[in-house]
């Protein structure tokens, strides 16, 4: 019986694969809010030098996200997949947070966001210069890597 259900998995990975699905799932029931809301779950007792030694973003980027980030004043995609990469956010979350600025990932049509996805999906737990890496062998443009990339005109 425990073969059926591990099917192609050791014990241990089924294990943490389980875990991930179940601590993802209850996690979205609790993504219907605002971005200041999510953004304030997510950075919840960080300080300003871990928030950017997470996401290789600028410490006032922190700042910026919590008290001035809204639908009108969106943040630029890389920055906000760089704080999904350094705190390990799984894509449903990133998917509201972009939902409620009014914004989404267009995979169907854009290889940029179908990369952020793919890292996003396939490649979490994974560092932000890692990721680079990642994204420079999909053949991504640097000026939609992560981190301090992000800040970069």
């Amino acid at each position: 019986m425990k073969e059926d259900i591990l099917a192609g998995y050791s014990y241990e990975e089924w294990e943490k694969l389980e875990n991930e699905f179940l601590n993802d799932y209850e996690n979205s029931v609790r993504y219907n809010k605002s971005f200041r809301e999510l953004i304030n779950d997510v950075l919840d007792g960080e300080t300003y030098m871990s928030f950017a030694n997470k996401t290789h973003l600028s410490e006032t980027m922190m700042y910026h996200l919590k008290k001035q980030v809204d639908e009108n004043n969106p943040p630029k995609r890389n920055t906000l997949i760089s704080v999904a990469v350094g705190y390990n956010l799984d894509l449903m979350m990133v998917q509201a947070m972009l939902h409620s600025l009014g914004l989404g990932l267009n995979c169907h049509n854009n290889k940029r966001d179908y990369a952020y996805t793919f890292l996003l999906t396939r490649c979490r737990g994974k560092s932000i210069d890692e990721c680079n890496e990642i994204l420079e062998k999909l053949g991504i443009e640097q000026k939609y890597w992560l981190g301090s990339y992000a800040k970069r005109k």
